[in-house]
C-alpha cells in the first residue's frame, strides 16, 4: 500500500504537441501536462548491446495520487523523472478501483 511518505520523487508527464511555426509549417515538442509527486520502483533492470554500445534498460512502475489530468493521459506520452532527468515510455495506465492512485507501467526508450 502506498502512502504520502513514499511519494519521494517528482515526475513529470509530458505529451507530443504540434506548434503551428508561423510561416505555414508546423513543429512538434513535448510538452509537461501533469507534475506530481511519485514512488518508483524498478521491476527489472538490465543491459543489452544496441548498434554496439551497452544500453541499460529498466522497467519501472510509478504510483502517484490520481488527479483529473490523468484521465487524459495516454501511453503515447513519456514520463520523466525530474530529479534525473530520465525519460521513459509509458506502457500501462492503471487507476486502482477508487480513483486515489494510479500505477503507471513504464520502461527506459530506446533510441
Amino acid at each position: 500500500m502506498t502512502t504520502a511518505g513514499d511519494l519521494r520523487e517528482k515526475v513529470e508527464l509530458q505529451a507530443l504537441v504540434t506548434v503551428s511555426d508561423g510561416a505555414g509549417g508546423s513543429t512538434q515538442s513535448w510538452e509537461t501536462v501533469v507534475t506530481a509527486p511519485a514512488a518508483i520502483k524498478v521491476l527489472k533492470a538490465g543491459e543489452e548491446v544496441m548498434q554496439g554500445r551497452l544500453a541499460t534498460e529498466q522497467t519501472l512502475v510509478v504510483t502517484l495520487r490520481w488527479q483529473s489530468a490523468l484521465a487524459d493521459a495516454l501511453t503515447t506520452w513519456k514520463l520523466k523523472n525530474s530529479r534525473t532527468g530520465n525519460l521513459y515510455g509509458i506502457k500501462s495506465i492503471t487507476p486502482d478501483v477508487r480513483r486515489a492512485w494510479v500505477d503507471i507501467l513504464c520502461q527506459t526508450d530506446v533510441l
